[in-house]
């Protein structure tokens, strides 16, 4: 049996390895809480009052939803992320975001965030 078949892998191909376990884990330590703070917004507009959203007005919701945050610890401005739009027949909530993130040196990655719920 000829021995230059079975080495295995060398020292690069480890180093390689290393690496990619390395970015796997660094970017989920970075870009994980965001993806947590996203489901923590569709769960407070899971637990949204559904039959008084035509009721509240546009400071009743946006209060509302100012308690829930500061409640589930959630840091971004409401104002720049919530648009509420009525009608007669229905009120709309828009949660729009983006978040930039540093990963190292100049690369950055930007998650865009966007839940829409319709109220009748």
């Amino acid at each position: 049996m000829n021995k230059q078949h079975q080495r295995g892998m060398s020292m690069w191909g480890y180093l390689v390895v290393v690496m990619v376990i390395i970015t796997i884990v660094m970017m989920t330590l970075r870009l994980g809480p965001h993806y947590v703070d996203f489901a923590m917004v569709n769960g407070t507009l899971d637990r949204f009052p559904t039959e008084q959203a035509h009721e509240m007005s546009k400071t009743e919701i946006r209060d509302h939803f100012a308690r829930q945050f500061r409640v589930e610890g959630f840091r971004m401005p409401l104002k720049k992320i919530l648009k509420i739009e009525r009608s007669r027949k229905q009120t709309v909530l828009d949660f729009n975001y983006e978040v930039r993130e540093h990963l190292f040196y100049n690369v950055d990655i930007v998650l865009v965030f966007s839940e829409q719920r319709t109220y009748d």
